[in-house]
């Protein structure tokens, strides 16, 4: 039995729920959560907040909205924000200075665990419950162009980390390094370690025409389609607010990417809104949610 709607639409309520929550506690609203971050890491906090409220939340409860009515999009629609969040839950708890610089972060160190949890939880569950052979049909044209994508983003952010590496290992790190390592290495080991792979994988295998790549890269570019215009949305805070390592350059870069995924997204999802209701049907031969 695969994964039900009903269970998958109440995770994605909760996790949207506790999104929002964390979101309303940080500095952005409430500032009931002091984290120990360096200045701009708090700006990039701030920016990520606002982008959880207005982006990944919304996107979770339309997600569950779907599920609970057993439609082809919904799984996928939830892999992208609950992707992102469990990237970015690490951050919270990892990203602190939790001997040099005050605040209380810790007391909250449950909530974020929770929510990391929960967010593998719909990963999962979403994983799951949509069957390959259900996805609507791609031609070769649309693979090696999407998997060509895949690759040259790998090399962007491989690129993208060469320079401040070198720089380090030579001993003449940037100043922005100098003022907060934690918050570096940290994502430096997320990018290159987790999502440089998937992107890798995800594209070569479409490259060679493999059709169960269809599958993983739905998630691939829905967390891309994610992570862009939330990088960019952590970028404007430390515009607005003087931040020295601000950089709007940066931002409009991440927010250009961001578009360009989210079309593409779009015009992947586009397809799966389009499914008769007897491939919805619980019972129908390939649907995904048959028992």
């Amino acid at each position: 039995m695969r994964t039900s709607g009903r269970s998958l639409g109440l995770a994605c309520f909760g996790l949207a729920l506790g999104l929002v929550f964390n979101s309303f506690l940080g500095p952005l609203v409430l500032g009931v959560i002091e984290y120990r971050y360096t200045e701009t890491f708090e700006n990039q906090g701030i920016g990520l907040d606002a982008f959880v409220l207005v982006i990944a939340a919304p996107l979770l409860v339309a997600a569950g909205v779907l599920s609970l009515r057993r439609h082809l999009a919904a799984p996928f629609l939830a892999l992208g924000p609950a992707a992102m969040s469990a990237y970015m839950m690490p951050q919270y708890v990892l990203g602190a200075h939790y001997t040099e610089l005050p605040g209380n972060n810790e007391d909250f160190f449950l909530l974020h665990l929770g929510l990391f949890v929960l967010s593998m939880m719909v990963v999962v569950m979403a994983w799951v419950a949509v069957d390959v052979t259900a996805l609507p049909r791609s031609t070769r044209r649309s693979l090696t162009f999407t998997g060509t994508l895949l690759l040259a983003i790998a090399a962007f952010l491989v690129i993208r980390y060469l320079p401040p590496l070198v720089e380090i290992w030579d001993g003449s790190p940037t100043d922005e390094y100098i003022a907060d390592p934690i918050a570096f290495w940290l994502i430096a080991f997320m990018d290159l370690g987790l999502v440089v792979p998937a992107a890798v994988a995800c594209g070569v295998s479409l490259l060679l025409g493999v059709e169960e790549a269809r599958k993983p890269t739905y998630a691939v570019i829905s967390w891309f389609a994610l992570v862009g215009p939330a990088v960019a949305a952590m970028g404007f805070p430390m515009a607005i607010n003087d931040d020295p390592n601000a950089s709007l350059a940066g931002a409009a870069i991440f927010a250009v990417f961001g578009a360009a995924f989210a079309i593409l997204a779009a015009y992947m999802f586009r397809p799966l809104f389009r499914q008769t209701p007897d491939l919805l049907h619980p019972e129908a031969e390939n649907s995904p949610w048959k028992r």
